[in-house]
């Protein structure tokens, strides 16, 4: 079945059901407005699960919602201006994806992206932390090595033009233009990363970290070492401590915003 043809229905189902704690589809979004929304009162952005190459927009702010042009196409995404775009590329693309699902948890807010590729399966979680104001990427395959991918940031000018994000200290990305700042950090868990000038290539891994922090006090960006730490006790954190720690205190968070495990109150906690 299409997006187009579930959408409707799991959307009225979902919205209308204490019962339902998922909304589930078999492949990724086929149009922007179609894309997952996630939220923590500060910082929003929208999934569409794309195996290959996934573009994520990274919001500040956004306007009331309005009504559908066509009611029989609904939109879940945000609407407003986007501040950045983040980019992810999966490296190993040309293969394939089997046994697609993408999944939004109503019960704890991430969104759950499962697939087969190259007599591999991977796992990539992502939710946006009240705690800790950042876009968590979680990336995971079972067969070692097989974890190849790119990263790419960059902020949107007055003019719609991008403005790519430099490279610090070999992992991290940053931009920052008039009040916005974004950064990206990549925790590889056993292989290194491989810088360039715009960009964070990490391959022969079999599971890897990525975190995402946008604000207009730019004062903010820099202090998420200080914040992370006290996950690990480490300057250097321990990926799997790090992934534990901050998806125990964004399940807790999300949990005590959202009282019903449905769409509608998804939407409203990730507003709070």
């Amino acid at each position: 079945m299409r997006w187009t043809i579930l959408l409707p229905l799991l959307c009225h189902s979902v919205c209308h059901s204490a019962i339902a704690e998922e909304l589930t589809f078999p492949s990724p979004a086929p149009l922007p407005e179609l894309m997952l929304p996630l939220g923590n009162g500060k910082l929003f952005t929208s999934i569409s699960g794309d195996p290959k190459y996934d573009s994520f927009p990274l919001f500040t702010e956004f306007d009331k919602a309005q009504q559908p042009a066509d009611p029989k196409k609904p939109g879940l995404n945000f609407t407003g201006p986007s501040r950045a775009v983040f980019a992810l590329d999966w490296l190993d693309d040309k293969a394939p994806a089997t046994n697609y699902k993408h999944q939004l948890n109503f019960t704890d807010g991430t969104s759950v992206v499962t697939f087969q590729r190259g007599g591999a399966g991977f796992t990539w979680t992502t939710f946006i932390s009240k705690p800790d104001d950042l876009v968590v990427l979680h990336l995971r395959t079972d067969k070692p090595g097989a974890l190849n991918f790119r990263v790419e940031l960059a902020a949107k000018t007055k003019n719609e033009n991008g403005l790519d994000a430099k490279v610090e200290d070999r992992r991290i990305l940053a931009v920052q233009y008039n009040d916005f700042a974004a950064r990206t950090w990549v925790y590889p868990m056993e292989s290194e990363v491989t810088p360039g000038e715009n960009e964070i290539t990490v391959k022969g891994e079999g599971e890897a970290l990525v975190l995402i922090a946008a604000t207009t006090d730019a004062a903010k960006i820099p202090l998420l070492p200080d914040r992370i730490k006290a996950l690990t006790n480490a300057d250097h954190p321990d990926t799997a401590a790090l992934w534990a720690g901050l998806l125990e205190r964004h399940r807790k968070a999300y949990q005590e915003a959202n009282k019903a495990a449905t769409f509608a109150g998804h939407l409203e906690a990730i507003r709070k």
